[in-house]
Parts: C-alpha cells; sequence; structure tokens
C-alpha cells in the first residue's frame, strides 16, 4: 500500500439531521400538543348541595341557559339535600328543573355568582313545592 492508497480524503460530518426528520418531529410535538388540549378535563365545581324542605321526592337536573343539554343530577328524598360531586360548569346561569312522580316543578335560573356566594347550595323553591303537590301523576301507560 502507498501513501495516497493509506489516507482517505477528509469528508466533513454532518452536524444536523436531515431536514424531513426536524419536520416530523415538530409535526409530531404539535400533534401531541393539540391532542392534549383537546382531551383537557371539563371545568367542573367540586360540590353542589341540593336542599329539599318538601314531604316529596323532587328529581333536579340542570343546564346552562344557553343549552338545552342537561345534567341530572339527583333525586333528593324528602326533607332533606343531596350533595353532588364534580359537577360540570354550566356557565354565567345555571338553569335548574324540578319534577316528581311524573309532575313538572318548573325551572329556577340562578347567576353563577349568586350560587359561588352561596356555598354552591340551592333549595327547591316553594313555588316548585306547590307546583309538585297540586300537581296529577300521569302514568306513562294505560292499565
Amino acid at each position: 500500500m502507498t501513501q495516497t492508497t493509506m489516507t482517505r480524503p477528509h469528508v466533513p460530518r454532518r452536524t444536523l439531521p436531515p431536514i424531513s426528520v426536524i419536520a416530523l418531529v415538530v409535526v409530531g410535538v404539535l400533534l401531541c400538543a393539540a391532542m392534549a388540549y383537546a382531551l383537557r378535563d371539563p371545568d367542573t365545581v367540586p360540590r353542589l348541595i341540593v336542599d329539599n324542605p318538601s314531604e316529596l321526592d323532587v328529581n333536579v337536573s340542570v343546564h346552562p341557559a344557553d343549552n338545552d343539554s342537561r345534567l341530572i343530577l339527583a333525586t333528593v328524598p324528602p326533607t332533606s339535600s343531596a350533595t353532588n360531586l364534580d359537577v360540570l360548569d354550566q356557565g354565567d346561569d345555571w338553569v335548574f328543573t324540578f319534577s316528581s312522580g311524573g309532575i313538572d316543578g318548573g325551572s329556577l335560573r340562578v347567576p353563577r355568582a349568586k350560587l359561588a356566594a352561596e356555598s354552591w347550595r340551592v333549595a327547591v323553591p316553594d313555588s316548585v313545592i306547590r307546583r309538585l303537590q297540586n300537581g296529577t301523576f300521569v302514568p306513562a301507560y294505560a292499565d
């Protein structure tokens, strides 16, 4: 072997990976960030208490003022209260609807600020109780 064949010409090494690999990594990171944002947990209220001063079982549900999608909270036994944990935040105005035995008791619109000021506690109104007591149960089927 001669000196010419023993030495190789100096070839500079690349210090950065190819552009396609960099683009693939950037796109992957952006996709992961978008998925984390899209799949985040919704806003919730840690605890919502519903008081029922009546002698009836009262079914309570809630929905936002600008949407009719309903979230069923609880059936509150007579003269007691029910605690609902991790309730989805309904926005600025919460609309509570009440029923008992197939009778519509009506609804109650409460601003979010008022609920927060009252420690996330709502009571079944007297007008709803009267409406439920005066109503007539109509079964869904006939004998």
